[in-house]
């Protein structure tokens, strides 16, 4: 364990209860743990552990059958008991995916935040701050005022997102900062988390066109900078925690707005550029090598779909891979339509030759179910004689299913929100249908070849779950269709900060969303990176004996 933290007697006598049962069973289900400590005659002895486990065991019930959110699955004692379980775990976790804007503190934001707005330029702090955040977000006073303009809001999804990882934006503009920042997050994720090894996502260059999204004090910032200052605070902090290890990603937003208008004509040479500058820095500093070998790619992905979208990085994905780089891409994230996510993702393979997918999402949507709900959703407006809105998710798909030359007039009725009869609805079935059909089958070939390629997925189950919207519930996250498939995956948290969340809980929720068929054992490899099951059999019962020496 990375780090001692008071717990709770009553929450510690079910954690050790955890721990002799896994260790006993070697990781089975989570349900079939559940069924056999209510079996334990040590635990129908004392009466709070039984309470809970039966409580506990309903609630799972409750939550796959839609009566409860899987907050109340978190707030309860038994998910207290099986966080500190996985925060004793001997080896460490791998968060494969997290994002140095949205894995900053409150507490390490606000008092720099503080000198900023104190200092000479706070008019254009606090325009900044307003135009992002609004009227109400001034005045800050405090760590809470911070920690509340960090957080995603309940009704707020991925756009959103994008903008409000601008306040610890202010505050990256010279190499300390960066020093500092990396410093801070290893030490919460090591001490608090049991995280050992961060895949860090990182802007190289965050010059943009954009104005939302210029920073004020950025011009004195270089890419050695960034680079340097992010390396020098996760040394200093593996100085004292050797086991803690890392990996630089440098991302680069796939926007065609996001290049430097001002020293580049174009996306594409600016691109190039900063690649010569990852290059170059690797000659300048060679031990950078073994924490900076790979690239990724953000941003909002609706739009870049085309095979001609990939085409301005395409030049500088090859440079880097012929010098050994991986290519790694958020895609499958969002999209206008289910076919057009998954193009996204055939077209980072084929075009970028990815090595690893990031989100993937619109590998694990299940098309039947997906233009299924559509379909009732629309079909319940247009009896209210509702049009559907242009721009939405549902007048995207409406518009581009496969209708045919009899039935384009059945689409015009749903957009106008003009009453469908019952030949023209049952036209809208068949549409819906081959639709989802032919979706299926692409989705498919584009999963396969991807499993066939060798191509990893990093599962991000709060991050999908919170932005996209595409799925009702944490239960219908794929991640353990993915499994049984055989997708070599990994998981990661994203914007822990911003999404109100942490590495092991999201190992949580991925272990109530399939209780039954998901075996702790199998989460510990994936979140360990660890293949030998003996191996991991041998620290499970390294933790029974260690309770046993402790009592």
């Amino acid at each position: 364990m990375s780090n001692q933290v008071s717990v709770d007697p009553k929450i510690e006598s079910l954690t050790q209860a955890f721990i002799e049962i896994i260790s006993e069973t070697n990781g089975i289900t989570l349900n079939d743990t559940l069924e056999l400590m209510i079996n334990a005659e040590a635990i129908r002895k004392d009466s709070y552990l039984s309470r809970q486990i039966h409580e506990f065991r309903g609630l799972i019930s409750a939550f796959h059958t839609d009566q409860i959110g899987i907050e109340t699955l978190l707030g309860h004692s038994v998910s207290n008991a099986l966080f500190e379980f996985f925060r004793r775990f001997p080896l460490t976790y791998r968060d494969e995916h997290t994002h140095l804007t949205g894995a900053l503190s409150a507490e390490f934001i606000y008092p720099r935040l503080k000198k900023l707005l104190d200092g000479p330029n706070r008019a254009i702090y606090e325009k900044k701050i307003v135009d992002i955040y609004g009227p109400s977000a001034l005045p800050i006073r405090s760590m809470a005022d911070v920690d509340r303009l960090l957080k995603l809001k309940d009704d707020e999804r991925f756009s959103r997102y994008l903008s409000i990882l601008m306040l610890p934006k202010l505050l990256m503009v010279d190499r300390e900062a960066h020093v500092d920042a990396a410093y801070s997050m290893a030490k919460t994720l090591y001490t608090q988390y049991n995280v050992g090894f961060i895949r860090l996502k990182f802007s190289l260059s965050r010059a943009t066109a954009d104005e939302a999204e210029k920073v004020p004090g950025l011009d004195n910032l270089t890419e050695e900078d960034v680079v340097l200052g992010l390396y020098d605070g996760f040394m200093k902090f593996k100085k004292e925690y050797p086991r803690w290890n890392f990996t630089l990603s440098p991302s680069f937003r796939k926007e065609s707005n996001f290049f430097d208008n001002v020293r580049f004509p174009s996306k594409k040479e600016h691109f190039l550029h900063q690649v010569n500058e990852i290059l170059a820095m690797i000659d300048k500093y060679p031990f950078l090598a073994d924490v900076m070998s790979e690239v990724d790619t953000v941003g909002n992905e609706s739009d870049l779909f085309k095979k001609v979208h990939f085409l301005d990085m395409k030049l500088g994905f090859r440079k880097l891979q012929y010098r050994g780089f991986k290519i790694r891409s958020h895609h499958g994230e969002v999209w206008k339509t289910l076919r057009k996510g998954i193009q996204a993702v055939d077209n980072a393979m084929n075009i970028w030759r990815i090595d690893t997918l990031e989100h993937g999402l619109s590998l694990g949507i299940n098309p039947n179910f997906y233009f299924h709900s559509l379909f009732q959703r629309v079909l319940k407006w247009n009896k209210r004689g509702e049009a559907i809105r242009p721009g939405t998710l549902e007048y995207n798909e409406v518009s581009e299913m496969d209708w045919q030359d009899h039935s384009t007039h059945v689409r015009d009725k749903l957009v106008a929100g003009t009453l469908l009869n019952e030949d023209e609805v049952r036209l809208f079935t068949k549409a819906k249908f081959h639709t989802a059909r032919e979706v299926e089958l692409y989705q498919h070939d584009v999963l396969n070849r991807m499993i066939d390629k060798g191509v990893s997925l990093v599962s991000l189950p709060s991050s999908n779950n919170k932005l996209s919207a595409l799925f009702e519930d944490y239960k219908d996250h794929p991640f353990s269709w993915w499994e049984k498939k055989n997708v070599e995956l990994g998981v990661g948290t994203d914007n822990y900060v911003t999404l109100n969340t942490n590495f092991i809980q999201e190992l949580l929720i991925l272990l109530f969303t399939d209780p039954f068929d998901l075996k702790i054992t199998k989460l510990l490899m994936v979140a360990t990176g660890e293949t030998k099951r003996p191996f991991l059999s041998h620290y499970l019962w390294q933790m029974r004996k260690n309770q046993k020496m402790i009592r």
